[in-house]
This record gives structure tokens, C-alpha cells and sequence, in this order.
């Protein structure tokens, strides 16, 4: 699928990019872009301690997936452990069934921070992109066009919605084990 750049969302996106882009400079630059040497190389500075920050984005984001996956593993094995129980331990279903709902809740959580990362990680680069138009060269917006700007996804595909996207794969496994439980107890009774 293809996103062209003549669609009305896209031309609304671009709109809001350069009133955004506006107010950005104001905020980014409060006392104008006229850099001499020292300014720039202060510029520089800075523009190398957001750099990180963004890659330190990046790696909480890492640890947050990480995490989750882990919790949601375990949260799986666990129910597993306590549907081979139910004949033994009827019990157990409410067990599983409790597990079931702290899963989704989890899942809900994970996928508001996924989105919370991916709005974040928009805004710094737009900072850095404004910021890059005072340096020598233009990395990561050269690297952007590079991607084709997000337009095609057969040259650039986000990692957010995979990660999204498993997210809501382990909220539909936690909502199949809770049917599976309710309808455990209703035939069981």
C-alpha cells in the first residue's frame, strides 16, 4: 500500500507539519537563528546530548517490550499450568480467569506505552530535523527522505504497529482463556 502525497489526510498532515514547524522554531530558537561560531558550536552541542536522548528513548522502549513479553509469557504458562488442573482443582478456573483479566489490563497498558513512545519519539525528531537545518548536513532528515518519508511502506514499515499489534495478539489469547474458562464452569456444572 502506497501513500501518496495527494490524499486530503496527507495534505491536513502536511498543514499541521508547517504550523507545528512554526511554533516550533519559536520555542526551539527564542533568540533567533543569526548563529556566529560560538553559538553554533553550542548548537552542536546540544544538538548531540537530543541525539541521545532519543536513542535513550529507544532503549526504554526496548526494556518496556522486553518486560512485557516476559510478564505476558509468564501469565501464559501459568494459565496452561492451571487448565491441567481443572479436573482436579474445579477452583482453578477462577484462578485462570483472574490471570486472564490482569493480562488484558497489562496488555491495554503496554499498548497506551507503545503509543506514548511513538508520540514521543515523533516530537524529537522533529526537533532534530529543525535543529539539523542550522548544521552542516542534514543526517536523519537525509536518512527520512532516504525511507521515503514514511510514504511507502516497501521502503519503510514502523516498528509501532508490530509491536501493537502483539500487544492486542496476547489480549485476544487472554480473552479466548477467559471465554474457555466461563464456559468451562457452565458445562462442568
Amino acid at each position: 500500500m502506497e501513500y501518496g502525497l495527494n490524499n486530503e489526510r496527507n495534505k491536513e498532515a502536511c498543514s499541521l507539519m508547517s504550523e507545528e514547524h512554526g511554533h516550533i522554531q519559536k520555542v526551539l530558537y527564542p533568540s533567533g537563528t543569526d548563529f556566529d561560531g560560538k553559538n553554533l558550536s553550542v548548537l552542536l552541542d546540544q544538538y548531540k546530548i537530543f541525539v541521545e536522548t532519543s536513542e535513550q528513548l529507544v532503549a526504554r522502549r526496548q526494556g518496556v517490550n522486553t518486560f512485557f513479553l516476559s510478564i505476558n509469557s509468564l501469565l501464559l504458562t501459568g494459565i496452561g499450568l492451571l487448565a491441567r488442573e481443572l479436573t482436579k482443582a474445579p477452583a482453578s478456573v477462577f484462578a485462570a480467569l483472574a490471570i486472564c483479566v490482569a493480562g488484558i489490563l497489562l496488555c491495554l497498558g503496554w499498548y497506551r506505552l507503545l503509543c506514548s513512545y511513538a508520540q514521543l519519539n515523533h516530537g524529537k525528531f522533529v526537533v532534530i530535523h529543525e535543529l539539523e537545518r542550522h548544521l552542516p548536513a542534514s543526517l536523519f532528515q537525509a536518512e527520512w527522505e532516504a525511507l521515503g518519508a514514511g510514504r511507502n511502506v516497501k521502503t519503510y514499515r514502523p516498528c509501532t504497529g508490530t509491536e501493537k499489534s502483539i500487544a492486542v495478539i496476547f489480549s485476544v489469547l487472554y480473552a479466548v482463556g477467559g471465554i474457555s474458562s466461563i464456559a468451562w464452569v457452565l458445562l462442568n456444572q
